[in-house]
């Protein structure tokens, strides 16, 4: 590691870097299809389209946020008509979260514009590259939880 610091040369900057440009992608991609979706609505769905019925709860411990900014997520979301709230049979203090039938039927176009970005941040790179790169960014959230 070098001694000296430059920010455009730092893993975090990096990082972020690319973070928001595929960030900034993917809605430029869902706005572009005339969908009224943010990335952070996609990850919601994404994990209920994994797992139909979560509780909010497990949402926000798999997509790695706070259960606010999930809970405000969530309930723009219902508003969007994107997903319902229900009771969970057995324990009313707890609410499940679910897929509408429109999610459900736009789960195919959302997941191929999600793919398109991928490739796209991925044009030109090596399979195994990729795999590595992949391997590390999973060694340093583990690193820093």
């Amino acid at each position: 590691m070098k001694n000296k610091y430059l920010l455009e040369e730092s893993l975090g900057y990096k990082l972020f870097q690319a973070s928001r440009l595929m960030t900034n992608t993917l809605n430029r991609h869902f706005k572009e299809q005339g969908f009224l979706l943010t990335h952070e609505q996609w990850q919601i769905l994404s994990r209920l389209y994994e797992k139909d019925g979560q509780t909010q709860h497990e949402l926000a411990r798999i997509n790695e946020k706070d259960q606010p900014s999930v809970s405000r997520l969530i309930d723009n979301m219902i508003k969007r008509g994107l997903i319902v709230r229900k009771a969970h049979p057995s324990d009313k203090r707890i609410n499940l979260i679910y897929l509408t039938e429109c999610s459900k039927q736009m789960e195919e176009e959302y997941t191929a514009l999600a793919i398109q970005t991928i490739q796209e941040a991925a044009f030109e790179i090596d399979e195994k590259e990729l795999e590595i790169c992949l391997q590390v960014l999973d060694r340093i959230r583990v690193n820093l939880k």
